[in-house]
């Protein structure tokens, strides 16, 4: 039988070879080939959207802000390498970490240097009547890699300096033993080349499709790469924390301040005196005097789910068709309703930021009261003329707009029927109640729905009391829905603030003061009362308040070389207690506000001014120079 079967094997293969052969002559159907893709700028632009894919947004489970002085670190129980002290090479910050920001990004870089190694020569496979419209079209889409490209390199060089600079698709031979970094001016210059080249070529956004890069993209990014190269981290006296001056990989070697400094003032300027653009800052409905409704536009402004707004210049859009979502409404909801994890809640401090509506600072109201090892927030109405315990009262628009505090209504979603009896309203509840009864015995705690001793998943309530609502979508059922708005890479507010710390430095006080002031004003506080010495921190605190949770304050401490004052404070958040005593008539009602330990006080060490290159990737490479404060060898 075994004998008869191999003849009819071979039979077949005899019959059928020249079949197969012309079999697998045929393209396959399921792909598209180098050549068909490289003669059709449709199949080139297709090719581009991967590269577009890679550009990742912030809406994770563990927000960038995490990483910063905003927000504790996910609900605040736990910490991590880089915040604890023990970042090295070997050491991975984790999956977490800013995935934009990650050495694995070059794989998008070889991507996109082999689409524009290969862009230029799809008009010419077309009939030369037909060139000339093609080559508009791949002229877009070139400016679009440049720019992409640009993205990808300034998220990198904030990160860890100077980069291989890598402008054509390596071969698969290729051996990278010698591959080293450039210095950080070179990579400096060679996004600020690919932005200048991005910007002839593409158009306006008024004239882009929507989420793709477009000139006023391009020369944003500029803007912010100069103002982080012009900076104290990269520019100025590093050597308290470690950094020689004369470490090129990291920092410019006898800089010209003045020369950085008026370079990034011109690059953001450039943007804002485009002429035909529609960026703009935000209108917030200001000129009503309304502050609930000031309060209202300025969250709608960050549920939007495309970036037609104005303010908008670069933005990540989700797409419920094509299955592209984000599930921010149920990482951020309170653990009160179902099925929501309470994380990425801002730190106390983060909420102190936030002004009176008068524009005076917080402590100007508010003292801390130390008891001990306790501190309580009480306010002081005898200076102040603020009669109100509540820290919650008077605050500015923003506050209602971006913090979700106690006794704040969460407008997403209903609460569960289980709980709708106890509060029909959906009020977040972080109070822990008692009442002391006519003989005067205190009765077991009642502990807020939104408590982490709450009644439904109560390890999912924070340990800091407070939440975001940036970002939170109406509409959407946290437990069971889809968010659909969009992440902001580039928006016209950081350009603005750009230019004002650009002025600033350059002693341009008036310039300054004018643009913190129309921030400001847009929110419906005063202008402000800082001298031209104060004005810097003032600039400082707008940027803070306004780019909350949008991935630059990571970026911003560490230029600033400021993260022996931010990152080491206490992580504290708050615990409210009210107690109800039955034996007045009527009952008095006591509530105080206590500070908490929400997360564990961070570890500074001056390592994580910038990120280390990986040993695994070392191996690879080994002529890639460590980062300082780590160890050199392999």
């Amino acid at each position: 039988m075994k004998k008869y079967f191999n003849i009819l094997i071979l039979i077949v293969l005899v019959v059928f070879s020249p079949a197969c052969n012309k079999i697998l002559d045929k393209a396959p159907l399921d792909q598209y080939s180098d050549l068909t893709v490289w003669s059709n700028p449709e199949l080139a632009s297709s090719f581009l959207n991967y590269c577009y894919n890679g550009v990742d947004h912030g809406f994770q489970s563990v927000m960038g802000s995490n990483f910063t002085d905003e927000n504790i670190y996910g609900r605040g129980s736990s910490t991590v390498t880089l915040l604890n002290g023990t970042m090295s090479p070997d050491q991975a910050v984790g999956s977490h970490y800013l995935l934009s920001y990650q050495w694995i990004k070059f794989s998008y870089v070889q991507a996109l240097n082999k689409f524009l190694g290969k862009v230029d020569g799809i008009p010419g496979t077309y009939p030369a009547s037909e060139q000339a419209g093609i080559k508009v079209k791949t002229d877009i889409l070139k400016g679009e890699a440049l720019f992409l490209r640009a993205y990808f390199y300034c998220n990198l060089a904030r990160t860890y300096g100077g980069l291989p600079i890598l402008s054509k698709a390596n071969a698969l031979n290729d051996d990278f033993k010698g591959m080293e970094r450039a210095s950080f001016e070179e990579t400096v210059n060679f996004i600020v080349a690919d932005c200048d080249a991005a910007a002839a070529l593409l158009p306006l956004k008024s004239a882009q499709e929507l989420g793709r890069a477009c000139k006023e993209a391009a020369l944003a990014l500029k803007s912010r790469i100069l103002l982080f190269a012009a900076s104290d981290l990269t520019a100025g006296d590093v050597s308290s924390i470690g950094i020689s001056n004369d470490n090129k990989l990291v920092h410019y070697i006898s800089p010209n301040r003045t020369a950085l400094w008026t370079a990034a003032k011109n690059a953001a300027k450039d943007l804002m005196d485009l002429s035909g653009s529609t960026v703009a800052l935000a209108d917030f409905g200001a000129s009503g005097g309304d502050k609930a409704a000031v309060a209202k536009n300025y969250r709608a402004l960050f549920s939007n789910s495309t970036p037609a707004n104005s303010e908008f210049i670069f933005a990540k859009m989700f797409d419920a068709s094509l299955g592209t979502r984000h599930r921010t409404n149920q990482v951020i909801g309170p653990n009160g309703f179902d099925g929501l994890y309470g994380r990425n809640a801002p730190l106390q401090r983060m909420v102190d930021e936030f002004e009176m509506q008068d524009g005076t600072n917080f402590f100007d109201h508010y003292y801390i009261d130390v008891q001990g090892t306790t501190r309580y927030m009480k306010n002081k109405p005898a200076v102040t003329g603020f009669d109100n315990q509540n820290p919650y009262y008077n605050r500015e628009a923003r506050f209602y707009a971006v913090i979700l505090y106690d006794s704040a209504i969460y407008d997403i979603e209903p609460r569960p029927s289980s709980l709708k009896l106890r509060d029909p309203l959906g009020i977040y509840d972080r109070r822990t109640r008692y009442t002391i009864n006519s003989a005067g015995v205190t009765s077991a705690p009642l502990y807020g729905l939104d408590t982490r001793n709450g009644p439904i998943v109560a390890g999912n309530g924070n340990y800091c009391g407070y939440l975001s609502m940036k970002f939170t979508q109406p509409g959407v059922t946290g437990s069971t829905g889809y968010n659909y708005n969009i992440w902001p890479y580039l928006r016209y507010t950081e350009v603005v603030l750009n230019y004002a710390e650009a002025c600033w430095e350059l002693g341009l006080y008036s310039e300054t003061r004018n643009w913190v002031n129309a921030l400001r004003n847009r929110v419906l506080l005063p202008n402000t009362t800082a001298t031209d010495a104060q004005l810097r921190n003032a600039l400082r605190h707008e940027r803070k308040l306004e780019l909350y949770l949008e991935e630059l304050r990571w970026f911003d401490i560490r230029r600033w070389v400021i993260m022996s004052s931010t990152m080491t404070q206490p992580g504290y958040g708050v615990d409210i207690t009210q107690t109800t005593d039955t034996r007045t008539t009527p009952s008095t009602i006591t509530t105080t506000w206590k500070y908490n330990t929400a997360m564990p006080t961070n570890i500074l060490i001056n390592a994580i001014y910038w990120m280390p290159i990986l040993t695994s990737e070392r191996q690879k490479a080994p002529a890639l120079l460590q980062n300082p404060n780590y160890r050199e060898d392999i």
